[in-house]
């Protein structure tokens, strides 16, 4: 993968612009030479976000058993809170390719338009994952339709981590479909083996990727810990966990949703247009009886 001279120019990013080495007009940039240099200024981005609360009304409440499908039509609903520097978030019937829509009619779409300022995005995010260890995850997977992006970032995942129990935000992880194939993920994305991706194509993103031992393979990249980068080196969830035994999904103040969808967060100059649909997240559960069971929720984003 291309190195960027990345120190310099996402300096200038972070005051609103940023400069790329030109292309050829006529040719769009290729994903693994962006790849590197926008995961940089996200990584900057996040680091730099205020962890202020995202203002929903929704606190702990006990998770359903089995599987279950949760619809949710509107902002503040069922644990998701909408959050916007510069665009959209809705819940709409599906425009991306109705034909295929994973679940429902409707999808939440995510538009993200150029903004003044350095943190130009939209998300959804949830509040009722906190407390929960990476490692009793069962599902964490969804369903995305991007039709405009900056050429390597679809719709991703971002987790909220605390590594010791004090409930502090310690760091943050993310899931990018772009790294999980060996030409844009190296040795871990070659495991993960999903994509490549395709613009206007509703694509199933599996954030473990468990293979047939136990591990997860699925590729994602730390804010906080230079031994997770992003791009060719990515490594895998099981290696997060291993380094990190305790790491798990937390919220700020109880009322700042540890769980992710989102789009954008790049260049100020970027546009991006994308779906998201029938996000899944699975957990152990350990019972005051000792017994352990499993909830399983899709999350179906429907129009109202």
């Amino acid at each position: 993968m291309m190195r960027w001279r990345a120190a310099g120019l996402c300096t200038a990013a972070l005051l609103g612009g940023c400069e790329r080495t030109p292309v050829q007009p006529t040719k769009r940039p290729r994903a693994d030479l962006i790849g590197g240099f926008t995961s940089y200024l996200t990584q900057q981005l996040l680091a730099n976000e205020p962890l202020v609360s995202d203002g929903s009304t929704w606190t702990d409440e006990p998770l359903p058993p089995g599987h279950t499908i949760h619809v949710v039509n509107h902002d503040d609903m069922d644990s998701w809170k909408i959050q916007v520097a510069s665009g959209t978030a809705t819940f709409e019937n599906d425009q991306c390719d109705a034909a295929e829509t994973p679940q429902g009619s409707g999808a939440l779409h995510l538009v993200v338009t150029p903004g003044a300022g350095p943190a130009t995005y939209a998300r959804d995010r949830a509040t009722r994952y906190h407390r929960t260890y990476l490692r009793d995850l069962t599902r964490l997977d969804y369903y995305a339709c991007d039709h405009k992006n900056n050429g390597q970032q679809w719709p991703f995942l971002v987790l909220e981590i605390d590594w010791n129990g004090d409930n502090t935000i310690e760091d943050q992880i993310v899931f990018e479909p772009a790294y999980q194939n060996g030409a844009q993920g190296g040795a871990c994305g070659a495991l993960s083996n999903q994509g490549p991706e395709a613009l206007d194509r509703w694509q199933f993103w599996d954030g473990r990727r468990q293979d047939a031992a136990g591990r997860f393979r699925a590729c994602w990249w730390s804010v906080n810990d230079p031994a997770f980068p992003s791009g060719f080196a990515i490594r895998s969830l099981s290696d997060y966990i291993t380094a990190h035994p305790n790491a798990a999904i937390v919220n700020l103040d109880g009322n700042h949703g540890g769980v992710q969808a989102l789009h954008g967060l790049s260049s100020a100059s970027d546009s991006y247009d994308g779906w998201v649909d029938a996000l899944t997240i699975g957990k152990d559960i350990n019972g005051s009886s000792g017994q352990t069971y499993n909830s399983t929720i899709t999350y179906d984003f429907e129009q109202p």
